[in-house]
C-alpha cells in the first residue's frame, strides 16, 4: 500500500539522513551566534575599550568567514549534499576551478546550510518539549507548565493530539528545508565550466593512459606468448638430437614467462592505484634499445634466422630508447607469427632522433595473411605519441616496418 504523500515525512527513510545533516549546520550555526553574542557584550561594557573589541572582530571575522570560500570546503559540502540528501552531484576535481562564481556559489550554500540547520534545530529545541510538557501536565507534573501558556488547561484529548502534532512538526521542517536544499545543490554546488573542463582533461589524460597500457599488455603478452610457443615447438623438434638446445629453450621460456608475468604485474598494479600513470609509467616497461640483444637471442632460440645492426644509443632520451626496444619487439612478434623465420634489426641513431627499421620475409599467408591490426596501430600510435612517423607494406617481395623516433617527444 502506498504512503500518502502528505505522510511522506514521517515515514521517508531519507528524512533522519536529511536531520543529521541539517543538526550539523545548525550547530555550526550556533557556534557562529555564541561568536556574535558574546561580541556584542564587550561592545556593552564600557570599561572594555572599543578599539581593541574592533580588532578582535575584524581577526575572528576574517577567520570564521573564509571557510565558505574554500574549494576544499565546498567538495565536502557537496560530499555531504551525496550522502544526506542523495543530491545529483558529481564528484568536483580536487583542483580548483578559475574564477570566483564558484567560490561565491559555494559559500551561498554554506550560509543556505546554516541558516537551515538553525531553523531546523530551533524546532526541534521548540516543539518537542512542549510536546513533552503537554502530556507530562496530563499526568499531573507541573514542571514547565507555565511554558504552555493559554494550552496549560486543555482537556486530555486535545493535549495528547496537539502533543502529537507538535512532534510531527520538526520532522516535516527537516523534510521540507532538506528538499530545498536537495534542490539548491546542483545550483550551487555543481562544478563550474573551468572544473567541467578540468575534469574532461583528467578523464582524456586517464583513457590514454589506459589505452598505453592496453598497448604495452598487447604487445608484451603477446610477444611471450608467440615466443614461448615457437621456443617451446623448437624444443620438441631437437629433444632426441640436441639435449643442450633444449636446455637453452626451457631456460629462456622461463626467463620470458618471468619478464611477461613482471609487465602483467606492474600494469595490474597501476591500475589498481587508481590514479592515471604519467607517460613514463605507461611506457613499455624498462627494456631500451641496448636491450635488443637479449630479445634476438629470444627470437634465435624460437627458431628465427635474425641479424641485428644495433649502434651505440647512449645518447638517446629513455622515453625514446624504450618506445624503440617496444616497437622492435611487436614488429618481430609480427615477422616470427606471420613470417618465413628470416628477420632483420636495423637501428640508426641520429643526434637524439632513430631510426628503426625491421625487415622479414613473407609467409605462406603472403602480403595479406595478417592478423588483428592492434600490433601496427600501437606501434603506430606509439610513434606519434613522441611526434615520430611509421611506414609499413610490402617491398620487393620483403615485408619492411620503419619507425622514426624523434629526440624529444612533440
Amino acid at each position: 500500500m502506498a504512503v500518502p504523500k502528505a505522510l511522506l515525512p514521517l515515514t521517508s527513510a531519507s528524512t533522519p539522513r536529511r536531520g543529521v545533516l541539517l543538526v550539523i549546520g545548525g550547530v555550526v550555526a550556533a557556534a557562529y551566534g555564541l561568536l556574535v553574542a558574546g561580541f556584542g557584550q564587550m561592545y556593552g561594557q564600557p570599561d572594555v575599550p572599543r578599539a581593541v573589541i574592533t580588532v578582535l572582530v575584524v581577526v575572528t571575522a576574517a577567520i570564521v568567514l573564509a571557510p565558505p570560500f574554500l574549494h576544499s570546503v565546498r567538495v565536502l559540502e557537496a560530499l555531504a549534499a551525496r550522502t544526506f540528501l542523495d543530491a545529483d552531484l558529481p564528484v568536483l576535481p580536487v583542483l580548483p576551478g578559475r574564477g570566483t562564481g564558484a567560490s561565491l556559489r559555494g559559500a551561498a550554500w554554506y550560509a543556505a546550510h546554516l541558516v537551515g540547520g538553525a531553523v531546523a534545530v530551533l524546532s526541534l529545541l521548540v516543539c518537542v518539549p512542549l510536546a513533552v510538557t503537554l502530556v507530562a501536565r496530563q499526568a499531573g507534573v507541573t514542571v514547565l507548565a507555565q511554558a504552555l501558556g493559554a494550552f496549560r488547561d486543555l482537556p486530555v484529548v486535545p493535549a495528547v493530539v496537539l502533543a502529537i502534532v507538535l512532534l510531527a512538526v520538526p520532522a516535516y521542517v527537516v523534510w521540507g528545508l532538506g528538499e530545498l536544499l536537495r534542490l539548491l545543490a546542483p545550483v550551487l554546488l555543481g562544478p563550474s565550466a573551468q572544473e567541467r573542463i578540468a575534469q574532461l582533461e583528467e578523464d582524456k589524460r586517464w583513457l590514454a593512459a589506459r589505452n598505453a597500457l592496453a598497448r604495452d599488455l598487447h604487445d608484451s603478452v603477446g610477444h611471450a606468448l608467440t615466443v614461448t610457443s615457437l621456443q617451446a615447438a623448437a624444443a620438441e623438434r631437437a629433444l632426441d638430437r640436441d639435449p643442450e638446445f633444449v636446455r637453452s629453450a626451457l631456460a629462456a621460456i622461463a626467463t620470458t614467462g618471468r619478464d611477461a608475468a613482471a609487465e602483467l604485474d606492474r600494469a595490474l598494479g597501476l591500475l589498481r592505484a587508481g590514479e592515471a600513470p604519467s607517460a613514463a609509467e605507461a611506457a613499455a616497461g624498462d627494456r631500451t634499445l641496448a636491450d635488443l640483444p637479449q630479445l634476438v637471442d629470444e627470437l634465435r632460440t624460437a627458431g628465427a634466422d635474425v641479424t641485428l645492426a644495433l649502434p651505440a644509443t647512449d645518447g638517446v632520451a629513455p622515453l625514446v630508447s624504450r618506445a624503440g626496444y617496444a616497437v622492435v619487439r611487436e614488429a618481430t612478434t609480427n615477422a616470427l607469427r606471420y613470417g618465413d623465420g628470416t628477420i632483420g634489426i636495423a637501428v640508426e641513431t641520429v643526434g637524439p632522433a632513430v631510426e628503426v627499421e625491421v625487415v622479414n620475409g613473407l609467409g605462406g599467408g603472403g602480403a595479406g595473411h595478417r592478423g588483428s591490426g592492434r600490433g601496427l596501430n600501437g606501434m603506430r600510435e606509439r610513434a606519434v605519441a613522441l611526434g615520430g612517423e611509421m611506414t609499413w607494406g610490402v617491398e620487393e617481395g620483403r615485408w619492411v616496418v620503419r619507425v622514426r623516433l624523434p629526440g624529444e617527444a612533440s
